[in-house]
């Protein structure tokens, strides 16, 4: 992958090539993060179909528009993985009022212009941390993914990984479309997606009232440590990486300007069924790995997420639910890979032991307090920076 040559292009790119097969490749690349997070919303919480695909389209293309850069949205991970997690699970309106609430305190925070100045304050070495921390977590589940099933679904792993490795500097031929089409036809062939399964059928709207004492519990717990996840994660590893990735367009986007995204959108949102959003520095950095490098990934994603939310929904879902783990597990795998590449940028050896030790305090309490191990290491890096300053200058 020639960086530099991407960079260059990416400042004057036609037309042709932000909507080319390559940035189609890339919209698919955060797919693996974001596909659970849809099949449980739906299939546990009892989300509506039509109302998460319609946002999601409809606020990717707008950020795809605007910014010119694959910045996806993602699921609000932490809210996700307590709403799925808890028994009994959480309801529709608990998460589209808890979504709400960190909407308001995002847009907020945003239009007091006050989150850029703090992010521009935070020592690079606690960021490398958490990008390494990130890329382990990711690189884990993946791992899961791919040894979930059996000896064919670790075969369809290795094959996977194979075919990205085999097609990693391929403009023309994506590995990403090719991973989409091979797990299709995996389906096809074990009669799991027919021609009886293929239903054309226009959406059932509906019309959410957030309710304010759902959106306090909510709030209290989940929404609170999604927004120390939300800072770490978007504010800090978010930026730092659009800079390490595309340099040119560092100027074009900030911390405010993320959160008072973040916060329209769960404002919005919430009112059409749609889950709780947020910019992610994992999502970022998929779309990057398989090919995306301007906006128009996005806005190809969008389209397809508003064209297969209005008509085919209860197709859709069958395809996720039923869809090779281990497919978008050699997916994670390579965008772990390149998030842990990433973190190790220009690093001195003085600063290697914080990096290391951050990363790993992100990784091994992940298995015990979930995504909130993001902030810890975070904070942990951030404490050992303060400790040792003096010795890393």
């Amino acid at each position: 992958m020639n960086s530099e040559e991407d960079h260059e292009s990416n400042l004057k790119l036609p037309i042709r090539k932000k909507f080319s097969i390559r940035e189609l490749g890339g919209a698919f690349g955060d797919w693996g993060t974001l596909i659970p997070f849809i099949i449980g919303y739906i299939s546990i919480v009892g989300l509506n179909p039509a109302g998460i695909f319609l946002t999601l389209g409809i606020t990717n293309i707008i950020l795809g528009i605007r910014y010119d850069l694959p910045l996806p949205v993602q699921p609000q991970k932490t809210i996700g993985t307590i709403a799925l997690s808890s028994k009994p699970s959480w309801s529709p309106n608990l998460v589209i009022s808890t979504g709400l609430g960190t909407g308001i305190i995002w847009t907020i925070l945003g239009l007091t212009k006050t989150l850029n100045r703090i992010v521009k304050k935070i020592p690079i070495i606690t960021v490398r941390g958490i990008q390494l921390g990130l890329g382990l977590i990711l690189g884990w589940t993946a791992l899961t993914l791919i040894f979930y099933d059996n000896l064919l679904g670790i075969l369809l792993g290795i094959i996977s990984i194979s075919i990205i490795i085999a097609f990693i500097n391929s403009k023309k031929v994506p590995s990403a479309i090719i991973l989409v089409l091979l797990g299709i036809m995996i389906l096809i062939f074990t009669n799991k997606l027919t021609l009886f399964n293929i239903r054309f059928s226009l959406p059932i709207f509906e019309f959410n009232i957030p309710q304010w004492n759902n959106l306090l519990i909510g709030m209290v717990l989940a929404g609170i440590a999604q927004l120390f996840l939300t800072l770490t994660n978007v504010m800090i590893a978010t930026i730092s990486l659009i800079k390490d990735l595309f340099p040119e367009k560092e100027n074009s986007i900030s911390a405010n300007s993320l959160a008072v995204n973040m916060g329209l959108m769960n404002i919005i949102n919430p009112f059409l069924g749609g889950m709780p959003l947020c910019h992610g520095s994992g999502g970022l950095v998929a779309q990057y790995a398989f090919g995306a490098r301007s906006g128009g990934s996005m806005i190809l994603e969008g389209i397809l997420e508003i064209f297969l939310g209005l008509f085919f929904s209860e197709t859709l879902f069958l395809v996720f639910i039923e869809f090779p783990q281990a497919i978008f597990g050699a997916m994670l795998l390579y965008t772990s890979y390149l998030l842990v590449r990433i973190s190790f940028k220009d690093y001195k050896m003085k600063s290697l032991p914080i990096i290391i030790t951050s990363g790993m305090i992100c990784i091994i309490f992940n298995f015990i307090i979930g995504s909130f191990s993001i902030t810890l290491g975070f904070f942990v890096g951030l404490i050992l920076y303060l400790i040792f300053s003096k010795r890393l200058t």
